[in-house]
C-alpha cells in the first residue's frame, strides 16, 4: 500500500515521525479525516512566532505560484543562516532530507551557537507550569533526533540541491513578476531571484555553519507567562536513530496498519478528537 498517497502527502514531516511515537492511529486519522488544531496548539504556535521575532526580521512576501513559495522557504532559511553567523543564534529554519527513500522535511524552532558548535532546540508549552511525562518526553525527543540528523546531512552534503531539485521539481521554475517586485523591496538583485541561484547559495551557507552538536536541547515553556519550565538537554546516538527508523519506516512502507496506543497508554485517548467517534480500539477500557 501507497500510505503517502493514501494520506494524499508527497513528503513525512519530523512532527510525523513525532506523532507515531505518541499515538501512530491518531497521526493517520489527521490525515485522513482533516487535522483539528486545539487551542493549546494555537497558543504555542503565538509563542513560536513571537519567539521568531526576537530574533529574525519578518519577511513580508505573498508567494502567489508554487515557484514563488519554493522561492520564500530558500530565501527565508538564507537570511535565517545568515542571523545565525552574526549572532549565533536563530529561529524557524525548514529542512529537508531523504531517509529510507522518503522525502522528509521539518523546521527547527532554535539553532544556538555554542562553544563553536550548533545545537539544535525544540520549544514545547505546556498549560501549567510541570514537567512532562515519559511519553510526551519521548515524542520530542524523537523529533530532535530527527531534526539533527536532517541537518547534519544537509551540512555534509549527503543530502544536496541536487537532492532538493528532484525532491520539490524546482529545476525548471520561475518566480511571479508580482513576487519578484516584492523581493526588490528586500534589495534581492535579479541574479538571485532565480531559484537556482538561491537554492545554492541556501546549501552553501547550511554547508559553511560550524560543526553539529551531539548535544540537543528541549525547552519546556508556560504558554501563558512564557516562562522556562524546564530544559533538558539530550545527547544524539546513531544506534538510537536506526533502531527508531525500523519501527517508523515499517508504516511509511505500508509492511503494517498504523498502531493504536498500547493499553497501558490509553490514558491519551481522553486527549484525542477521534475517540469514540473514528477510533474504538480502548473504549470499553479507558484509564480514566
Amino acid at each position: 500500500m501507497d500510505i503517502l498517497k493514501k494520506l494524499k502527502k508527497r513528503s513525512i514531516r519530523v512532527t510525523d515521525i513525532a506523532s507515531q511515537y505518541w499515538c501512530e492511529k491518531q497521526m493517520e486519522l489527521r490525515y485522513l479525516y482533516g487535522e483539528k488544531i486545539s487551542k493549546e496548539e494555537i497558543k504555542g504556535k503565538i509563542i513560536h512566532e513571537m519567539l521568531e521575532k526576537e530574533v529574525n526580521v519578518p519577511l513580508q512576501l505573498e508567494p502567489k505560484t508554487y515557484a514563488d513559495y519554493v522561492y520564500k522557504i530558500l530565501y527565508t532559511n538564507w537570511v535565517a543562516l545568515n542571523e545565525l553567523r552574526k549572532n549565533k543564534k536563530t529561529r524557524e529554519l525548514q529542512i529537508f532530507g531523504f531517509i529510507e527513500g522518503f522525502d522528509v522535511i521539518g523546521k527547527i524552532d532554535e539553532l544556538d551557537i555554542r562553544n563553536n558548535k550548533v545545537s539544535v532546540l525544540e520549544d514545547k508549552t505546556r498549560f501549567k507550569d510541570t514537567v512532562p511525562n515519559k511519553e510526551q518526553l519521548l515524542s520530542n525527543k524523537v523529533q530532535v533526533i530527527y531534526y539533527k540528523k536532517l541537518l547534519e546531512d544537509m551540512k555534509s552534503g549527503k543530502y544536496s540541491n541536487y537532492t532538493f531539485r528532484r525532491a520539490y521539481n524546482s529545476a525548471n521554475l520561475k518566480i511571479s513578476e508580482e513576487f519578484a517586485r516584492e523581493l526588490s523591496v528586500y534589495n534581492v538583485n535579479d541574479e538571485t531571484k532565480e531559484i537556482k541561484k538561491i537554492e545554492e547559495m541556501f546549501f552553501s551557507s547550511i554547508k559553511s555553519i560550524p560543526g553539529i552538536s551531539d548535544a540537543m536541547y528541549i525547552r519546556y515553556r508556560n504558554q501563558f507567562t512564557n516562562k522556562t519550565i524546564k530544559l533538558y538537554k539530550l545527547d544524539y546516538k546513531e544506534e538510537e536513530l536506526n533502531n527508531i527508523n525500523k519501527f517508523i519506516f515499517g508504516y511509511w512502507k505500508g509492511e503494517r496498519e498504523a498502531l493504536p496506543v498500547p493499553e497501558n497508554e490509553s490514558w491519551k485517548c481522553n486527549m484525542c478528537i477521534f475517540f469514540k467517534n473514528r477510533c474504538n480500539v480502548w473504549s470499553g477500557k479507558i484509564q480514566k
